[in-house]
């Protein structure tokens, strides 16, 4: 029997518990998880994960284990803490789900030499190698379902311009999925500049042809200042300029944590059972220092070192569509 400790690291990713589940039923793997992320490995005790303790989890937003952020295990102290601790309690590998800042955290902590596999989960969908995070789809639909609303109440109350505010951190994959498969009108998000007189002057054109407009804004697209982990509200500063030059006031939907969890979609739970089926057969082989990704479609294995940040993770084939309908405030 192989002993896999498994934590959620981060911001919580609706999925998970499908990627814990199939990992369970492999009966070569003695399956244990701490609450509270990297913080729980010190302070709580492990909470074995046995088929029966995780089936019928599988599309439940509330996850079998919960997750936390924590400074532990970017300190070489920190870490010194984690392995010990895992070694005391018998466990031959570490399965870490996160995002960029836990992929990180999992490639120092094999590299000290505790067995590590890391799958993404973030709503922003924004890891470093990874096409895909778990959490990401759901989210999506989450917010297609207000746009799709606010489409009824424009067709309804016309001559009205409505903003919707999602989440993404300093990535918008959210803001553009959303605004593009929404049949919106503009997405504001943190890759294109805030321009807002350009902003006012796409809104103007559409008014041409529209009764209405939508426009998506991710919660990262500040001018001027920063983006802060955890800030909201920018879409009532762009609103603000928009109404003072329109004369047109703004009916603003600020979504926020409402899109994180959730029941899970049919997406994250396929890929998250992939994932989980992958991760499980990585153990049993013994292969260690990966992330179980998305790439070219299909998950599968990425090595620690294969994977190299950058500040491009915008699909090009929806920045295309975007440009060519004038959806994006351009430079």
């Amino acid at each position: 029997m192989t002993k896999v400790a498994i934590i959620t690291s981060g911001g919580d990713g609706s999925g998970v518990n499908a990627a814990i589940e199939m990992i369970a039923k492999d009966k070569k793997i003695e399956l244990y998880g701490f609450h509270e992320g990297f913080d729980g490995i010190l302070k709580n005790q492990p909470i074995p994960l046995t088929l029966e303790n995780c089936q019928n989890y599988s599309l439940d937003g509330k996850q079998i284990i919960r997750t936390s952020r924590s400074k532990l295990p970017y300190e070489k102290e920190g870490r010194k803490k984690i392995h010990e601790q895992l070694k005391s309690f018998g466990f031959d590998y570490l399965l870490i789900f996160g995002g960029n800042g836990s992929q990180k955290a999992a490639k120092l902590m094999n590299s000290e030499g505790t067995k590590t596999i890391f799958i993404p989960m973030t709503v922003d969908n924004d890891v470093d190698g990874s096409e895909y995070s778990i959490g990401f789809d759901t989210a999506l639909n989450r917010i297609i379902g207000t746009i799709h609303d606010l489409h009824d109440t424009a067709h309804n109350m016309p001559g009205r311009i409505f903003m919707v505010e999602v989440l993404g951190g300093k990535c918008g994959n959210l803001a553009l999925a959303s605004a593009i498969a929404g049949g919106c009108d503009l997405a504001i998000i943190p890759e294109f500049p805030t321009d807002k007189n350009k902003a006012v002057d796409i809104i103007v054109e559409k008014l041409k042809e529209k009764k209405s407009i939508i426009i998506v804004c991710s919660e990262s697209a500040y001018d001027g200042r920063l983006y802060k982990s955890g800030d909201q509200g920018v879409s009532f500063e762009i609103s603000e300029y928009i109404e003072k030059h329109l004369n047109i006031r703004v009916r603003k939907t600020i979504m926020g944590f409402f899109i994180r969890a959730g029941n899970t979609s049919f997406r994250d739970a396929m890929i998250a059972v992939q994932m989980g089926a992958l991760a499980r057969e990585c153990i049993n082989k013994g292969i260690s220092g990966k992330m179980v990704g998305v790439k070219n479609g299909t998950v599968q294995l990425i090595d620690f070192n294969d994977v190299h940040s950058t500040n491009q993770k915008l699909d090009p084939q929806l920045v295309n569509i975007a440009i060519k309908n004038n959806m994006l405030i351009k430079h």
